[in-house]
């Protein structure tokens, strides 16, 4: 099997035959994510043997994230796609922490340092304005590479290597765990994604944005029979603003001055002044010290009021992110939160952050993404902890409590899109019942 046979045809024959038997999107992302929990699982062990089984796991997934890319048509089931790609992924990491027995403190810190730049990533991605129209896109389709030329197919490649898409993960954690153990490849992970979070900032514009965790290709989906998805509008000021999840306190402190501040400026006045307190160090600290770094993000609080209309606004959540990440895992490990609990929190926020960014840029039944205490109601209730001795309590309870937003919002956005292909398909049957005074193309008009 060539490569071209298992990149491209590959995919699109198990649509077309997923489609012939009515096998629905959200099957196929149980199954990715099931396979990347028994691929965690295996990777925990810690072996070669078992590294090369969760390989083979990582495999079977990433083929069912490709075929799914090409069935997909809801909002939702772009959604789930997407946020079950990301768990999934970061379930992966925790095994691969767990098989790394010696130093799990460094492990630990390096599986979150290696999510946090994962779910940046994937909020850029979202963030992100469009390409500008007549720029080729990025992308392997071979047909695209032929009438482009040697020159952008070379361009192409090394631009997606340094992307570090799915694919090229489930490889590198492969081979990196069978031939040099997990620690090497959560170091690996760690370093690479790095490169690929700021590439993702500063190389060439993606194409319009697809659902995440989706393939988007869409004449994959028209030769699996199935509907082509809506090619979403560019990146508005509201989604921007909309996706920094902010709390009360930003938003009274947004229209307190009325959207007049610029955004990105106190954010990255607060990032570099978090980086530096957590860079000296937040073990020896005590008292409202501890809350030091949390006063420096807060500066970016006013500027949620802004319409984040700018050409770098975009930033903006990432910055926000980025902050929120290192104040919490540094604060973690200073004051001895066990790694695990501070892996979950950082997972846990990743999701959120994806989810909010997800339910601002598309249209969702059930969708608002405000709501909760938001970036700076969570770097207060960890910093207020630490301050009283109690921060390992205090990170389970945000973790429990981010669990819960999750679930509620998740089934409230099911419930709300099965309530809504109930009714669509009832007004379909009655429609065409005799003696229907309109028909549905009438309705439809």
């Amino acid at each position: 099997m060539t490569v071209t046979t298992a990149v491209v045809v590959l995919p699109r024959r198990v649509a077309v035959w997923a489609n012939r038997r009515a096998l629905a999107r959200n099957s196929l992302t149980g199954i990715e994510l099931a396979c990347a929990l028994c691929a965690a699982v295996w990777f925990s062990a810690g072996t070669p043997l078992s590294a090369l089984a969760g390989g083979a796991a990582l495999g079977g997934g990433y083929l069912a994230r490709r075929v799914g890319g090409q069935l997909t048509v809801g909002a939702f089931d772009g959604w789930l796609a997407g946020a079950c790609a990301l768990a999934g992924e970061l379930a992966v990491y925790a095994g691969l922490a767990a098989g790394a027995a010696p130093g799990p403190a460094r492990v630990w810190a390096l599986a979150t340092a290696a999510a946090l730049l994962l779910g940046m990533r994937k909020v850029a991605r979202l963030c992100r304005p469009d390409r500008s129209p007549g720029e080729p896109p990025a992308s392997l389709d071979l047909e695209t590479l032929a009438a482009h030329g040697p020159v952008r197919a070379v361009a192409v490649v090394a631009g997606r290597l340094l992307g570090l898409p799915a694919g090229e993960r489930a490889a590198v954690i492969t081979v990196t765990a069978a031939l040099y153990g997990t620690r090497m490849s959560l170091l690996v992970l760690t370093c690479w994604g790095a490169v690929a979070l700021a590439w993702a900032i500063a190389g060439p514009r993606p194409g319009a944005a697809t659902e995440p965790g989706t393939a988007g290709q869409p004449g994959a989906a028209a030769q699996a029979g199935t509907a082509p998805r809506r090619a979403p509008g560019p990146v508005r000021g509201t989604d921007i603003a909309a996706a920094r999840d902010d709390g009360p306190l930003a938003r009274f402190a947004g229209a307190l001055v009325r959207g007049q501040l610029v955004p990105l400026p106190p954010a990255l006045a607060g990032l570099t002044a978090t980086v530096l307190l957590a860079t000296l160090g937040l073990r020896d600290l005590a008292g409202l010290v501890l809350l030091t770094p949390v006063a420096a993000m807060l500066l970016a609080a006013p500027g949620s009021g802004h319409p984040h209309d700018g050409p770098l606004d975009w930033l903006t959540p990432l910055v926000i992110q980025a902050g929120q990440y290192v104040y919490l895992a540094a604060l973690g490990f200073a004051k001895g939160v066990p790694g695990p609990l501070i892996f979950a929190l950082t997972a846990l926020v990743a999701l959120r952050q994806l989810d909010v960014a997800y339910r601002a840029r598309y249209p969702m039944p059930a969708g608002d993404p405000r709501g909760g205490i938001g970036w700076e109601g969570r770097m207060l209730v960890a910093g207020v902890g630490a301050m009283l001795g109690v921060a390992t309590f205090c990170y389970l309870a945000l973790a429990v409590y981010l669990i819960w937003l999750l679930s509620s919002g998740s089934l409230a956005s099911w419930l709300a899109a099965r309530a809504r292909r109930l009714g669509a398909r009832r007004a379909g049957l009655g429609s065409s019942a005799p003696g229907c005074r309109r028909s549905a193309e009438g309705a439809e008009g």
